[in-house]
């Protein structure tokens, strides 16, 4: 009698299955995961960036670009100990604003740009995504980036309604698929939703489908400060590949040279919200928490701070 062949999991699910004890072993010998920028954005990895129209998420991608391929340590404070190629996808601006705007960068710029090894992409397309998907991955196979920053979500699906949740889920999977095949990091920029400024950052912000935020790695967003026109705050949210971040990080935006500069490391958020102006009640209750219990303000503060009645700072601080 012939005997019976014993087949592997591998042979059976071409790699697609595999035991818990033969993932832990791979696992122990996975080397730590590089950083583009600190633990905001990792190697190969998904990161989900939205912020309010009109604070330089453009700029900040650009910059990180310029940042990774120019072998930089650190941009804004984050190290960079991994540089190679980028590749920077204009779904919004034209390219003679782009020219305009890197011009102005460039004869500002601080720290010298070498461009010895590397380079800095921009491929400009008003087309989306899906129709430019063969150019831009014969681009990628080209040049091998090791970030992509596609600007923004919404331009790059703009005959698709990625409001409903099945489609925004298709389009992440085409990201997601350039991510894995390429083995890349990615950046999707997008934006937040109106009348959100004065939120809080861990609310529910973005625009459209929550698919995205389900999908990604982590995400950060880029917000203005309450405290001057040219500042900004920038915070880290979701993370599945680092911990969680309390405080975000102050940056000031000069809107002559178009470049982002530290001012502090770390900062409350609380410090540069509009508590006033703030209209959904549960956002309100949130920050008056907040205010006693991170603050330790008083109640005739908070008062103040927020514009809530007294009497219901007392009843919302005691429930």
């Amino acid at each position: 009698m012939e005997a019976k062949k014993i087949y592997s999991l591998s042979e059976l699910y071409s790699n697609k299955a595999k035991t818990m004890q033969q993932l832990a072993l791979e696992g122990v010998h996975l080397k730590p995961l590089k950083k583009l920028f600190g633990n905001y954005v990792f190697e190969e990895s998904l990161i989900h960036f939205p912020s309010e129209r009109g604070v330089g998420k453009t700029f900040l991608g650009i910059q990180l670009c310029l940042a990774i391929s120019n072998l930089w340590p650190s941009f804004l404070g984050e190290e960079i100990n991994l540089h190679g190629n980028t590749l920077f996808v204009n779904c919004e601006l034209g390219e003679r604003l782009m020219q305009q705007r890197l011009a102005r960068m460039f004869m500002a710029m601080g720290k010298p740009l070498t461009n010895e090894v590397f380079e800095s992409i921009v491929y400009t397309t008003r087309e989306g995504l899906e129709i430019e998907l063969k150019k831009i991955s014969n681009l990628i196979e080209n040049h091998n980036p090791v970030l992509m920053v596609l600007d923004n979500f919404r331009m790059a699906f703009l005959k698709e309604d990625t409001n409903r949740n099945h489609v925004a889920a298709q389009a992440m999977k085409m990201i997601l698929d350039l991510k894995d095949k390429y083995k890349m990091a990615i950046i999707i920029t997008d934006h937040t939703r109106k009348h959100t400024a004065n939120y809080l950052t861990t609310s529910d912000l973005q625009t459209g489908s929550g698919t995205k935020s389900d999908l990604v790695d982590g995400d950060f967003f880029l917000r203005r400060s309450s405290q001057a026109k040219n500042l900004r705050i920038l915070k880290r949210v979701k993370s599945r590949l680092s911990e969680e971040e309390e405080n975000a990080k102050l940056i000031s935006f000069d809107c002559n040279t178009l470049w982002f500069e530290l001012e502090e490391e770390s900062v409350d958020e609380l410090d540069h919200i509009q508590g006033d102006v703030i209209n959904d009640k549960h956002e309100k209750k949130i920050l008056v928490k907040k205010l006693r219990e991170e603050k330790d303000l008083t109640i005739e503060e908070i008062v103040d701070k927020t514009g809530v009645p007294k009497s219901t700072v007392h009843r919302w601080i005691n429930s």
